[in-house]
C-alpha cells in the first residue's frame, strides 16, 4: 500500500489532489446553478476560485508527476498508464486554459454582464471539457496508483 489515505498505492499528495479535484467539481456546479439563479457576481467568484485553485493543483501536483512519469511514459506509448495520461493531459490543458481565459476576459471588461451573452457556450463547453478531464483524471488514478 501507499501512504495516501485512499486505500490505494498513491501518495498521499496524489489523494489529496484527487479530494481537491471532487471539491472543485463542486464549485463548479454550485457556481453554475448561481449562474441559473442570476446570481452571477457568486457565479464568478466561484469560477474565478475554481480555476486559480485548479491551476495551482496543476503547476504544483499534477506537473511534476507529469514529468516523473513522462520517460516511462515516452517509452511504453501502449501501456496503460500512458494511454489514459494523454487524454488526460490534453483535455485538462485545454479545460483550464478555457477557463482562465473566460476569467481573464471579464475582469478586463468592467461590464462583465455585457460581454456574458459572448461566453456562454465557451463556458458550457469549458464545463463540459472540466467534467471529461475529470472523468480521465479518475481513471488515470485508477490504473497508476490501483
Amino acid at each position: 500500500m501507499g501512504s495516501g489515505i485512499l486505500g490505494t498505492r498513491a501518495t498521499l499528495v496524489a489523494d489529496i489532489n484527487l479530494i481537491l479535484q471532487i471539491v472543485i467539481l463542486m464549485m463548479l456546479t454550485i457556481g453554475a446553478f448561481q449562474a441559473k439563479k442570476g446570481r452571477l457576481d457568486v457565479h464568478h467568484k466561484l469560477m474565478t476560485a475554481a480555476v486559480i485553485i485548479n491551476g495551482v493543483a496543476i503547476m504544483a501536483i499534477m506537473n511534476p508527476s507529469f514529468f516523473r512519469v513522462l520517460p516511462f511514459a515516452l517509452r511504453n506509448p501502449g501501456a496503460p498508464g500512458p494511454t489514459v495520461m494523454w487524454p488526460h493531459v490534453a483535455i485538462g490543458t485545454l479545460a483550464e486554459l478555457m477557463g482562465a481565459y473566460v476569467i481573464i476576459r471579464l475582469n478586463l471588461d468592467p461590464s462583465r454582464t455585457s460581454r456574458l451573452g459572448n461566453l456562454k457556450w465557451i463556458m458550457v463547453i469549458t464545463f463540459l471539457l472540466w467534467i471529461a478531464a475529470l472523468a480521465v483524471g479518475f481513471t488515470v488514478y485508477y490504473v497508476w496508483h490501483a
